[in-house]
């Protein structure tokens, strides 16, 4: 596997705004590792109706037993709408992105007002980088029930990837009413500033979200190219050795240092992320 870009381990983006830089090539799906080993598990099972309790008590497995689970199932009946949304979830945790999106979409040709369909096809479709095409499902699921946090937080993700940051923001802190203090949340909002060039709210926002006990290391790393990209160098490289080495620190401090010696810099900081692909 590549050694990815500074760039692209500086932002963490996929961690970061719900895989916002899903850059597949859609046309190429050959199978993920995780996937390889998912048909391997599955080949010689003999496929038989999972009851109600085997269903319920799946969901404490890990996320390859899960996917292996709801695969059978949905192999052995493709209108199994329960089967079509855990198999696309699972999928969409697992990395494959495009595969989601495409269980989804033929079970929405069943169900085609079923929330949690619509929910899981918008899911994929921006956790796949395709957030334009994602925003008009996201809404349909808004629309068809009472909306949790998570929704409302990807409908903002696919708002920032379409180009309107706005609108995103506005999604962002819609979601922090319903969930305060969720760091993921509170992630995508300052990622939102730092790509609008505004990396003091960013900061302001990352450490509010780090007083969150479940934190992550992306928000480090965040607050690390907030700090950086006010030129607060030491204290960037302070909290991004936290999560990363020496090394890989100092070349992503030397990547925003370029970046803000171009007049362009801010272009070049989207274009490398694309939000999206």
């Amino acid at each position: 596997m590549a050694t990815p870009s500074p760039a692209i381990a500086l932002l963490s983006m996929s961690a970061c705004l719900l895989a916002l830089t899903g850059c597949a090539t859609h046309a190429d799906l050959q199978p993920t590792e995780q996937e390889a080993e998912l048909t391997e598990t599955l080949q010689g099972r003999s496929i038989a109706p999972a009851t109600a309790a085997e269903r319920e008590a799946i969901h404490n497995q890990d996320l390859l037993t899960q996917a292996a689970f709801w695969a059978e199932a949905y192999e052995l009946n493709p209108g199994d709408r329960e089967a079509a949304f855990e198999l696309s979830s699972v999928l969409r945790q697992l990395g494959s992105t495009q595969r989601a999106a495409e269980v989804s979409r033929q079970a929405l040709a069943l169900y085609p007002d079923d929330q949690d369909l619509l929910s899981a096809y918008g899911m994929a479709l921006t956790a796949d980088g395709r957030g334009a095409q994602a925003v008009e499902y996201l809404m349909r699921a808004m629309n068809a029930g009472t909306p949790d946090w998570r929704l409302v937080n990807t409908l903002g993700v696919a708002l920032e990837q379409s180009g309107r940051p706005d609108q995103a923001r506005a999604r962002f802190m819609e979601a922090l009413g319903m969930q305060p203090g969720e760091p993921a949340i509170m992630n995508n909002l300052a990622l939102s500033h730092l790509l609008a060039g505004e990396p003091e709210r960013a900061e302001a926002v990352l450490r509010q979200a780090m007083q969150n006990i479940s934190a992550g290391p992306e928000v480090r790393q965040n607050l690390a190219m907030a700090l950086a990209l006010q030129g607060r160098f030491d204290e960037a490289r302070e909290i991004a050795l936290i999560d990363s080495t020496r090394e890989m620190a100092e070349a992503n401090l030397d990547y925003i240092r370029n970046l803000m010696s171009s007049p362009r810099s801010w272009d070049q900081l989207r274009r490398s992320e694309a939000l999206g692909g």
